[in-house]
């Protein structure tokens, strides 16, 4: 089993919002880096990896799941590795003739149950893995979700673009770059692996009163 959690940030396209909304004015920062407020028209853009990579809880939420992967994977290695010598060694016994027929169907049986576990234990954790890293994927989503929605509502911006590799933009203005404001305003949100809609429905079911 190989399991591999890398990447999939970059990949990340953030929809754009359209809303009607009045210019703002322009105004640069003291190190150049322009932030929410510091761009001259309607459209602005972030750069999506630069989001993942600098966003502090993601990154940590990422490496607690990388390290599950890598435990998972040694695990299942030495399993196998246990599997195979065991399997070598009732191949040695069968061919030397110190096994009844009888008790070679018994240890062939015994190591074809062994095989399909592991086979599944591979694929339940490679499934449990995948499904962790799209809660962390999704999770991500809302919570910029959040951020570029208040900063929209706070800055009157027709257009959010993601501006990095696979986006389809080509050519962007440094001076509508907000990336540094988003990556203040998120990292004030910790990642808790749980969906605000989830908690919103748990909150209702919990307030909901018992039926009579």
């Amino acid at each position: 089993m190989n399991i591999r959690l890398f990447g999939w940030m970059i990949g990340l396209v953030v929809t754009a919002s359209l809303l009607s909304c009045q210019p703002t004015e322009s105004a640069a920062t003291t190190d150049g880096t322009a932030t929410a407020n510091a761009t001259t028209g309607k459209i602005v853009y972030i750069r999506i990896d630069t989001m993942a990579n600098q966003y502090e809880s993601l990154q940590e939420k990422t490496k607690e799941l990388e390290a599950v992967a890598v435990a998972a994977d040694q695990s299942q290695n030495e399993r196998v590795a246990a599997f195979q010598r065991d399997a070598q060694n009732f191949q040695r016994r069968a061919n030397s003739g110190q096994m009844s027929p009888k008790q070679m169907g018994v240890e062939q049986e015994r190591l074809a149950g062994r095989e399909q576990a592991l086979m599944q234990d591979a694929e339940r954790t490679r499934q449990e893995l995948q499904l962790g890293q799209l809660k962390l994927q999704a999770e991500f989503e809302e919570n910029l979700m959040t951020v570029l929605n208040a900063i929209q509502d706070e800055f009157n911006y027709d257009y959010i673009l993601s501006y990095g590799p696979g986006t389809g933009v080509l050519m962007v203005n440094d001076a509508n770059d907000i990336t540094a404001e988003v990556v203040k305003r998120i990292n004030a949100i910790p990642m808790d692996g749980e969906l605000e809609a989830n908690k919103t429905e748990e909150s209702s079911e919990e307030e909901a009163p018992a039926a009579e």
